[in-house]
């Protein structure tokens, strides 16, 4: 999500004469997502709080729980990173937990550009407002609400919880250099507003859990069942031919905007296994499997509108999106080296090479078509389409915790990160790079019952520049501009939550 969210084609729609309107852009955004609450409580926070920016490869959020996010430790986050680790835990718990992410982000854009024709080339203002450094700085927020209980110190488990493990929001600057401009007016957007003007994606999940605990065995199993509600708008810069042109053959305005406007419901499972190898249970051990959202591809629906030069009303177009978010294998360890310290291992196998392409249907059409580079071969029904070509991604990390008082937990670890993310398909909003991770964090139980936690984590990007962009190169619905540049980022993230154990 870098905060990076949803790379869809969409936006804010018109040009009011020569200057941008955006105002029908802030509208539309403040439709954005209808929540399904499976808990009241649950319904308030994840209506009160925005998509957040905390995210690991893709668009994948899951940074609630810190590091007490392993399939191998048993915890309401259970209800997420593996059922059946629920079994590992006595009694009932409860946490409201909150991720804040402070995303900086830099794109200086370079070339070669994509223009269609001569006269651009020739206009100065064409490169200059193509160019450059652009910038963002979000700060955003996600919730985690969850609840386990073992019905009294049975052998079965009950857990539901809300969450958003998918989503985020960028924001990009404003260069006010072509505020006024009659020339340019788009150029205010930044030169990064072909990939990205503003954009948000989030999938909230609703969950219901169960875990069944196997005493001779010292083995857990679990499952459970989420129900889906994924929203995505997107607003930037975009010409119909795919190029990056500013001005048309006759020197009159070209520049356009286009808004996409999607929503949908899907339904996800999993199913885990959790095993105690060791009698005095100081060895925990814990792995799953977590469906992607609607077993594979997802399809939301809504609209998409275009506005070209100085057209002030946008063509509107019912529409629909098509694309897949990966399915994830975990796999953790947990081993108590003594009553005070504690060596932790988990790691993510996050499948991303589903995410081939983005496709923007009319409202009656079913399928993009699309080839093994995800490019489209549909003759009709198109109405965009982004390849987006990703690979399978590999999350590591390794930590260690002690507890400096029987109430008092203090850990920390160290984390690496693959990106699906290929040089050539990088964009200013899905850029993703190789990255590293450090956490440190707290826990304290104030009470028998009542515990809070705080960690913070620091996440960087290495940084990448591409100079063979492959967009600008696609044909048809598929064309888009070139993003060759320096990429940069950088994530600052703080995780609190409190319990009540009973």
């Amino acid at each position: 999500m870098d905060l990076n969210v949803l790379p869809m084609l969409s936006c804010i729609p018109s040009l009011d004469g020569l200057r941008l309107n955006m105002s029908t852009s802030h509208a539309v955004r403040r439709r954005l997502l209808h929540r399904l609450p499976l808990t009241a409580l649950a319904a308030a926070v994840a209506t009160v709080v925005a998509p957040g920016t905390a995210r690991a490869s893709g668009f994948l959020t899951d940074q609630f729980g810190a590091d007490h996010g392993n399939p191998a430790l048993g915890n309401p986050y259970s209800v997420y990173f593996n059922p059946a680790a629920m079994a590992g835990m006595a009694g009932s718990d409860v946490v409201l937990d909150g991720v804040v992410g402070a995303h900086d982000e830099q794109f200086n854009r370079t070339a070669p550009l994509s223009p269609s024709s001569s006269n651009n080339l020739g206009n100065p203002t064409y490169a200059e407002s193509n160019t450059g450094n652009a910038a963002l700085f979000n700060v955003l927020a996600a919730p985690f609400i969850g609840f386990v209980t073992d019905f009294g110190g049975s052998k079965l488990r009950l857990g539901v919880a809300s969450y958003i493990p998918f989503g985020g929001q960028v924001s990009w600057q404003k260069n006010p250099s072509y505020g006024p401009s009659s020339i340019d007016p788009g150029g205010y957007d930044g030169p990064q507003r072909w990939a990205t003007i503003s954009a948000s994606t989030s999938s909230i999940y609703e969950t219901v859990a169960l875990a069944y605990k196997l005493e001779k065995a010292r083995i857990g199993l679990g499952v459970n069942f989420s129900v889906i509600r994924t929203g995505i708008t997107d607003t930037r810069a975009r010409n119909t031919d795919g190029s990056d042109d500013i001005l048309g053959p006759t020197g009159g305005l070209k520049e356009g905007r286009t808004y996409l406007d999607m929503s949908g419901v899907e339904v996800a499972a999993a199913a885990g296994v959790y095993w105690e190898p060791l009698r005095d249970g100081s060895l925990r051990l814990g792995a799953s499997y977590t469906s992607a959202p609607n077993f594979g591809t997802m399809k939301l629906t809504g609209t998409f509108d275009l506005a070209q030069g100085s057209q002030t009303t946008p063509i509107s177009n019912a529409a629909s999106l098509v694309q897949a978010y990966p399915d994830l294998i975990r796999f953790g360890g947990a081993y108590r080296i003594s009553p005070q310290a504690e060596v932790r291992l988990d790691g993510t196998w996050q499948r991303w090479s589903q995410f081939n392409s983005q496709c923007v249907l009319q409202s009656g059409f079913s399928s993009c078509d699309t080839n093994s580079k995800g490019v489209s071969q549909a003759t009709s029904g198109v109405l965009l389409d982004l390849p987006r070509n990703w690979n399978d991604s590999v999350k590591l990390r390794l930590g260690g915790a002690t507890w400096v008082t029987p109430e008092t937990e203090i850990w920390a670890s160290f984390a690496w990160e693959s990106s699906p993310v290929e040089n050539k398909y990088q964009d200013p909003l899905v850029f993703d790079s190789m990255r590293l991770e450090g956490t440190l964090g707290v826990r304290r139980a104030f009470t028998k019952h009542i515990y809070a936690s705080i960690a913070y984590t620091y996440i960087y990007y290495l940084p990448v520049t591409v100079t063979n962009s492959a967009y600008g190169q696609y044909p048809g619905v598929s064309a888009s501009p070139n993003e060759n540049g320096r990429y940069t980022s950088e994530l600052f993230i703080l995780d609190g939550a409190v319990g009540y154990h009973f």
